[in-house]
């Protein structure tokens, strides 16, 4: 009899932690991470009413239709979107994360100078120091 009050107590007391970690790990904000002039697509499980942004210096977002909201990443920063339905239950609530460069872009640093490039088959300069070497001297 004593076992079986220690297991049930063990047993209620897991569910009961995962309980917890359950609601928790619900309340934690998703987040959206774009590089300034990136964008991302966000689908609503409900028909959206109003949209609250943030900081509309840091992002812009744009209403597609009744179930898409595009965000456009516009300088780098941390702001917040909500969305909401016409009975104002809450559709999405994200932390939208604006970086200088993409996540994937490769930085490069020689000395002091860090140079960034997007890179696919071929990579292009997206900021830094001139790429240019300098010019030859003469002795």
């Amino acid at each position: 009899m004593r076992r079986l009050a220690l297991a049930l107590s063990a047993v209620l007391s897991l569910h009961a932690a995962a309980v917890h970690a359950q609601a928790s790990g619900a309340s934690q904000l998703q987040t959206v991470s774009l590089g300034a002039g990136q964008a991302s697509q966000i689908t609503l499980a409900g028909s959206v009413r109003d949209v609250v942004l943030g900081d509309p210096l840091v992002a812009d977002v744009s209403v597609v239709n009744e179930h898409t909201l595009v965000v456009l990443g516009k300088r780098p920063g941390m702001t917040s979107l909500m969305a909401f339905d016409a009975q104002g239950r809450a559709l999405v609530d994200r932390r939208i994360v604006i970086s200088e460069t993409p996540d994937d872009a490769v930085t490069v640093q020689r000395g002091v100078v860090a140079s960034s490039y997007a890179c696919s088959a071929r990579c292009s300069k997206l900021s830094g120091a001139d790429s240019a070497a300098p010019a030859p001297t003469t002795p």
